[in-house]
């Protein structure tokens, strides 16, 4: 009886320590999510609703990559578009905060362009998707899969701190968000205090050479130039008008910035060579350009720099001490610049 006892205490015993060896051990990420559902609005007006904090995260488009790492969530990442990797900027950059963009390591479910790979993202298993409102094929597509998808429109500086804020809840990351709105609200409001009495006339060219086509009343880069103390050069309130070389004239502007294009595409143009603001050399390429990417919070940059050109009071030096404190506090890291 004795013996029959002892047998099965032991096997009660060995019973005990093979549960406790099969309970799944906490992954560092699962130990500080929330299993509380979490919801939020896009810019679609769209409520959101997941049944816990977002763990796997497809993205479509690089601003809102960006967007992610600010808020310390780069683990969550499971897809990304191809074009990080292939903007070298953007590429050196994150490097520095996750090793697998370093190796390449994260899978990139799009095609050459903006298109996506409808299979490779279901593959991915994510259970939030991120992009612009403006990808309203994919979105569709991805939605009917039964995939939650947040999107952003980046109007305007109180819509891009509003889109960051609501994600953040998505991802369980409402404190890291909030210190980020509110220091970029804050050197907001000091920009706003210190406008020049004689603004500026700004003209922004499009990427990639698009010298004639440029960013109208209203858009994201009028709000940009308004911020940094100029004035957009272009009057009209359309939000990407083509123009021609007489219309330049027209509009005569101080100067002249360009996106991902060359001095030589302005100067090489010989129906430009009598604008003032050429001859003048007071034509600028905001490069590198991933430090003022006016689709995510550092459109603040973005105006600092334009700021910078346009106001020889707020020096060289002045500019490269906001901008190192700026990476700073929106990636909660020093010496990224």
């Amino acid at each position: 009886m004795k013996i029959k006892t002892l047998l099965i205490t032991t096997f009660s015993a060995i019973l005990l320590v093979l549960q406790s060896c099969n309970k799944p051990k906490n992954s560092p990420s699962t130990e500080t999510s929330t299993h509380t559902e979490v919801t939020a609005t896009d810019s679609r007006g769209k409520k959101i609703t997941l049944p816990h904090e977002a763990m796997r995260i497809v993205i479509l488009y690089n601003a809102l990559v960006d967007d992610v790492y600010m808020l310390q969530a780069g683990e969550k990442i499971v897809g990304i578009p191809q074009q990080i990797y292939e903007t070298e900027d953007t590429y050196r950059f994150l490097s520095k905060l996750d090793s697998r963009i370093k190796n390449k390591s994260i899978a990139t479910p799009t095609f050459g362009g903006q298109s996506s790979n409808a299979e490779s993202i279901i593959g991915l298993k994510p259970d939030l998707v991120l992009t612009f409102s403006t990808d309203e094929d994919n979105i569709t597509q991805i939605e009917n899969l039964g995939i939650p998808v947040f999107t952003f429109s980046s109007l305007n500086d109180k819509k891009i701190l509003d889109e960051l804020k609501n994600v953040g809840n998505l991802l369980g990351k409402q404190k890291r968000a909030e210190e980020i709105t509110q220091y970029v609200a804050q050197e907001v409001n000091k920009m706003k205090a210190s406008h020049s009495s004689s603004p500026k006339k700004i003209y922004y060219a499009w990427s990639k050479g698009r010298i004639m086509s440029t960013s109208g009343k209203g858009s994201l880069i009028d709000m940009a130039i308004t911020l940094s103390g100029a004035q957009n050069a272009c009057p009209v309130p359309v939000e990407a008008p083509n123009i021609s070389a007489e219309t330049m004239y027209k509009w005569n502007p101080d100067l002249i910035v360009l996106w991902n294009s060359k001095l030589s595409d302005v100067y090489s143009l010989k129906e430009l060579a009598a604008l003032p603001a050429v001859k003048n050399k007071q034509v600028f390429v905001m490069s590198p350009s991933f430090p003022y990417d006016p689709h995510t919070v550092k459109f603040m940059l973005f105006a600092k720099q334009l700021r910078h050109w346009c106001m020889p009071e707020y020096t060289q030096e002045q500019l490269d001490q906001d901008v190192k404190k700026a990476f700073e506090v929106i990636y909660g890291k020093k010496g990224l610049i």
